[in-house]
């Protein structure tokens, strides 16, 4: 009997101690539920409410607003590209934003799941748990698309060759630097993107360009070996096919026994291809053709190339000599199969190094290397054969008695040799390279002359006619203009360049 008085005893304190435990509860439950519903209707913004990472817990929905207008987050739009950063103000891009409706959304978010769940979000809130507040906008695509395009403008830059310059009679290495194009559709729809997650900074989508040469392609190149130029000007048209030519042949590198192409370098001279029409020669005459004037850059290449001691592969003169070179110094190139290629070899251990550039009215060609290549050259042309073809006479009814009119002008056949010397420190020749044998075919003159019968009476009038001139004096007086044409003309700045 005892026993079972002791064990009612136990049981009744037990569920004492339970019916206080849950009473507590009750009690605990009923308080928190007075704390969780009072700050549901609070007039402050739930605790943990973020807008695009700015914290409006327990603000007025005035003072949120005050905060978020006065948030320069939201003034400017960052654009970052490595370690640059631009800003453009949001209303450059026609970016508009709420910030009642925002701070409606904040406010309200406490509120829209009902007495329970407002509770359960409240003590949520307490706990540590945050509240991202979606920032709606509105944003003018096609000024945002104007701006990028107008930004890509200044953004992009050309890549830049590493280089070499020759001053004061040295050699200086010019480093290279990447090109940087921006991605414009990529970059717009990654800001887009971004500001729908209401994040206003935006890396852009950019294509690196790297350069063709380097620094380490250019090491050990310590010496000009051979350089030339040529004076252009005159004719646009011509002008800007020298141009365009000499960069497309431009900034090429030789390794031993390495080939380097003209036409390989610039392509058919097309119009697909960049190239413009101007005179050339054809057949001996002048014609209009795409590409006219791109033989004044081969020409001038060819002539660096002799000077830095280059092996002459494929070469050939024009059919009319040229006016910025002397006879026996021009290469001419034209497209077709097999058409007609200017072609050169690095005979040297070493590579060389080939720039050609445009200063002022001046096509100038450089081949650089090593000093232990260089060579001191001199380069010979000699007039072998002159031959004059003479000038004919036509009876033309049309003309008054004896008026003359020139239709073409008596051209003679010539034969020119180019020699490359080597000579030592002093000057003395220490060896002769036969280089090139150039032909220029020559023409027969035209000559219209006035008459009442239709025939010529007075031929003696006319100098020269058929009365071929193979002189040694014309082949001396050839040669001396040789060797003097080639300072006239780097002089003449008023060169008529019609022909190509």
């Amino acid at each position: 009997m005892k026993l079972l008085k002791n064990s009612n005893i136990k049981s009744l304190k037990e569920k004492k101690k339970i019916t206080i435990s849950l009473v507590i509860i009750v009690i605990f439950l009923g308080v928190s539920t007075v704390i969780l519903s009072s700050q549901v209707n609070s007039d402050k913004i739930l605790k943990g409410t973020i807008v695009s990472g700015i914290d409006l817990s327990n603000k007025t929905k005035a003072e949120a607003k005050n905060i978020l207008d006065n948030n320069g987050k939201f003034k400017k739009l960052t654009l970052k590209y490595k370690r640059e950063e631009w800003k453009i103000p949001t209303e450059d891009i026609g970016l508009k934003i709420s910030y009642d409706d925002i701070v409606d959304n904040a406010f309200n978010a406490k509120k829209k799941n009902g007495f329970l769940g407002n509770i359960i979000n409240v003590l949520k809130a307490d706990l540590g748990f945050k509240t991202n507040i979606k920032v709606d906008y509105t944003l003018d695509g096609k000024l945002l698309r104007s701006k990028i395009k107008e930004f890509k403008d200044k953004f992009d830059t050309q890549t830049k060759n590493a280089t070499l310059e020759y001053e004061n009679d040295a050699v200086k290495l010019v480093p290279s630097s990447l090109g940087r194009t921006l991605d414009e559709a990529k970059t717009y729809s990654n800001i887009v993107k971004n500001i729908d997650k209401s994040e206003y900074k935006t890396e852009l989508v950019v294509t690196e360009i790297k350069p063709k040469i380097t620094e380490a392609d250019l090491k050990g190149m310590d010496s000009l070996l051979g350089s030339f130029h040529t004076v252009f000007g005159g004719v646009p048209n011509r002008d800007y096919n020298i141009v365009k030519s000499t960069v497309d042949s431009s900034d090429v590198i030789l390794k031993q026994n390495e080939l380097y192409s003209f036409n390989g370098l610039t392509g058919e001279k097309t119009k697909a291809n960049g190239y413009k029409s101007a005179s050339v020669i054809e057949s001996g005459k002048l014609v209009l053709g795409l590409g006219g004037g791109v033989c004044q850059t081969s020409s001038t290449i060819f002539n660096a190339a002799l000077y830095a001691g280059m092996d002459i592969v494929n070469r050939r003169n024009h059919t009319i000599p040229s006016n910025y070179c002397e006879l026996g110094r021009d290469a001419t190139v034209f497209d077709g199969n097999p058409g007609q290629d200017f072609v050169f070899k690095n005979p040297y251990k070493n590579p060389v190094y080939v720039k050609n550039y445009i200063d002022g009215k001046r096509m100038i060609s450089q081949i650089f290397g090593s000093k232990s290549d260089k060579k001191n050259i001199k380069i010979v042309t000699k007039t072998v054969s002159v031959k004059a073809n003479g000038t004919k006479l036509i009876a033309d009814p049309s003309l008054s008695p004896g008026q003359k009119i020139v239709e073409t002008r008596s051209r003679p056949t010539i034969q020119v040799v180019t020699y490359r010397q080597y000579l030592d420190s002093n000057g003395n020749i220490e060896n002769t390279e036969k280089v090139a044998v150039s032909r220029y075919p020559g023409s027969v003159g035209i000559i219209k002359i006035g008459t009442t019968s239709g025939v010529v009476s007075d031929t003696s009038q006319i100098n020269g006619i058929n009365k071929p001139d193979q002189s040694n004096d014309k082949i001396n007086s050839l040669n001396q203009t040789n060797t003097t044409l080639k300072h006239k003309i780097r002089n003449n700045s008023g060169t008529n360049n019609k022909i190509d």
